[in-house]
């Protein structure tokens, strides 16, 4: 996997490219989908900002951003929020390999009893 580290407004010191290094590595462990990654770092007043856009294989994109008043808590949040989506992705690749045919809201094929209502409407007419 790809990643590449960048600052806008900010110069990336050798500690957040660490950082954000070692958490992203985590998502590559999670998915082998995952070709091309940007994290993009940025000060906008007293708000630090992380975002970062990851590059599926056959999916997309995933996209993600963070801000607070802590940088370090910016890249911990909006890797939590890719991870998510991730974790999404790849429940959608296991249950189309698994042949799975259950519906992600559940059964949907029984049509629910509703007794009450067309019990009333008979008894108008």
């Amino acid at each position: 996997m790809e990643l590449i580290i960048s600052g806008r407004h900010v110069d990336v010191t050798d500690a957040m490219r660490e950082h954000a290094r070692s958490r992203t590595e985590k998502l590559g462990r999670i998915s082998n989908h995952l070709m091309h990654m940007t994290v993009t770092l940025a000060i906008e007043g007293e708000r630090h900002a992380a975002e970062i856009i990851a590059k599926t294989r056959g999916k997309g994109e995933l996209v993600a951003k963070s801000v607070s008043h802590d940088m370090y808590a910016s890249i911990d949040q909006v890797v939590a929020k890719v991870e998510k989506q991730l974790q999404k992705v790849e429940a959608r690749y296991r249950d189309r390999r698994s042949g799975s045919k259950k519906n992600r809201f559940g059964d949907i094929t029984k049509p629910k009893e509703s007794s009450s209502q067309e019990g009333a409407a008979s008894e108008g007419d």
